[in-house]
């Protein structure tokens, strides 16, 4: 059985939003590794992720995938977490020599009451430890977790992308063990 939950859309725009207030400058691809890195500790640590997000393993590494739909401005994903217009400002700045989607000025104040105290404790360790890695840093950080080679190791023949599970995020084969048996029916039910 696997932990399979439902993105958090509300939260992952204030997450968002937050990051903008916290880190402006990050890009897409920062933001997407933050909120794997965010989700994945804080599933280790208090038993559930943050914004319980769609992962999958590209070759760049874990994508957090309604994250980057709203970063480049998805219309169907906009609409789906009802809103017509980020809270933030983006734009696209060229990095290396390639065009990046980049976090700009928050527009309004990050909706706190939707996280508790270790949702954002937690968010603010990944950036104090991984905002300031480059690119190659986060692939190689990324690229070593379990989770990542599971999901990678079983995509289809030509296929650039594969499901990733939050069971297989779990470090602790008791703690996995435990969460699979407790949530794992229920996983994507809940709010």
């Amino acid at each position: 059985m696997r932990l399979l939950y439902r993105p958090k859309l509300d939260k992952i725009v204030e997450l968002l939003l937050y990051l903008a207030h916290k880190r402006p400058g990050a890009d897409k691809y920062q933001a997407v590794k933050f909120f794997y890195l965010a989700d994945r500790a804080h599933l280790n640590r208090h038993g559930r992720p943050i914004t319980q997000e769609s992962y999958f393993a590209l070759p760049y590494g874990p994508v957090a995938s309604k994250a980057m739909d709203l970063l480049e401005q998805d219309r169907w994903t906009m609409n789906e977490a009802g809103i017509e217009a980020l809270p933030f400002a983006v734009s696209d700045e060229s990095r290396k020599g390639k065009p990046v989607t980049v976090i700009g000025k928050p527009l309004r104040e990050v909706n706190f009451e939707l996280f508790s105290k270790s949702d954002l404790k937690v968010f603010d360790e990944v950036i104090a430890e991984f905002g300031k890695c480059t690119f190659e840093q986060l692939f190689e950080v990324t690229h070593d977790h379990n989770a990542y080679k599971k999901a990678w190791a079983r995509r289809r023949p030509n296929s650039k992308r594969a499901e990733m599970y939050y069971d297989e995020m779990v470090e602790s084969d008791e703690l996995r063990q435990s969460l699979v048996e407790d949530f794992g029916g229920i996983s994507q039910f809940l709010e």
